[in-house]
């Protein structure tokens, strides 16, 4: 006799599941007129825009990481925009950046969240390959002591990213892209495989010449 299995995959901030995150490109765009830029030696800002200030610090530093370990420094926006003033003015915002000597910004923008739930009803048909089940008493005996066994059921969580990289020195978007990952286990999960899978994007799309 089976038991029951549910395997539930939680959302950002849930406790971790069993289920294994892969995060997909589902849409790009490369300004075709944005000259290729290098990361090396250069400061860039790491942005990651949730609501919640503890889980935004903690993606913050992990996307600054990400972009340290590519030649670039790194830089987490709550040190230079704390939860007070992340939303100040533009003008303000720019020249704080400036004053840091920032030369680009690169923000993840979390965008939305799916729950998907799979029924997968059991089907025995013991039938079908034991001889007991072909006489009409030949599992009488078993059949009242084996156990009800309901479908299984599963969860799967659907997490869409926004990401933006510009160049202040160029002072425009160079690149653009929507993401999925499914079934993630935490913010960090969910920027540390975007990470990887954008650094390859700009990359082959010519945005880093490194």
């Amino acid at each position: 006799m089976h038991s029951l299995r549910t395997s539930i995959c939680v959302a950002i901030a849930v406790a971790a599941s069993a289920c294994a995150s892969s995060t997909s490109l589902k849409s790009s765009w490369k300004d075709p007129d944005a000259a290729p830029v290098s990361l090396a030696g250069k400061k860039v800002l790491a942005v990651v825009q949730i609501r919640d200030e503890a889980r935004r610090r903690h993606g913050e530093d992990q996307l600054a990481e990400e972009i340290t370990k590519r030649g670039g420094i790194g830089v987490p926006s709550y040190k230079l925009f704390p939860s007070s003033a992340k939303q100040q003015d533009e003008a303000a915002a720019q020249a704080r950046a400036q004053r840091e000597g920032m030369s680009g910004i690169i923000i993840m923008q979390f965008t939305g969240r799916d729950r998907t739930m799979t029924i997968e009803p059991r089907t025995t048909a013991y039938w079908r390959n034991d001889t007991y089940y072909r006489r009409p008493w030949g599992a009488w005996a078993y059949g009242w002591n084996s156990g009800w066994e309901p479908q299984t059921v599963r969860t799967d969580i659907t997490v869409m990213v926004e990401t933006r990289v510009y160049s202040l020195e160029q002072d425009k978007l160079l690149w653009a892209g929507s993401s999925q990952t499914q079934n993630p286990s935490d913010a960090n999960d969910v920027i540390h495989d975007l990470a990887v899978v954008i650094a390859k994007e700009l990359k082959k799309a010519g945005v880093l010449t490194q």
